[in-house]
């Protein structure tokens, strides 16, 4: 089963609320509860409602639960910054049916991949909003680099 989930709570959490209460709101985008039944979850940000265009606020949210008024959306469905890598990267890739040849840095796979400004893996969680890419490579080519940074 693959499943693409979308990070709506982070701007809707007070609609949310309003309209469904906090108990059912805070079921929405069940990441806990999906991963620990064995679905392949992926990440996405096609949904209608616009919001911010950065893939760094979707995995905050996916680890922190909440939403940009800081209000925790669903606690129990945090998970960890692993996980939120896998499904930011292979899971994608999976998703798209692309696992064997990127997603993940190995040998015979695209070399796709950035260079951050944070280790997205242990900057404090209120800092994974504001981490931004240094340098893009995409089949191993560099094809963005902020300036004077020199990757």
């Amino acid at each position: 089963m693959l499943v693409s989930a979308q990070f709506q709570p982070y701007n809707g959490s007070e609609n949310m609320i309003r309209t469904w209460g906090k108990e059912r709101a805070d079921r929405i985008v069940p990441m806990r509860e999906m991963l620990d039944h064995g679905l392949n979850v992926s990440s996405g940000s096609d949904w209608a409602g616009g919001g911010p265009n950065s893939p760094f606020i979707p995995f905050y949210f996916y680890v922190t639960r909440k939403a940009v008024n800081g209000t925790v959306m669903g606690a129990a469905q945090k998970i960890t910054r692993q996980e939120a890598l896998r499904v930011v990267t292979i899971n994608n890739a999976y998703l798209t049916f692309e696992e064997k040849v990127k997603g993940s840095i190995e040998a015979d796979k695209i070399a796709d991949f950035v260079i951050l400004s944070q280790d997205i893996l242990t900057v404090a969680e209120e800092q994974i909003r504001s981490i931004h890419p240094l340098a893009t490579y995409v089949a191993g080519q560099k094809v963005f680099s902020s300036k004077d940074q020199g990757f």
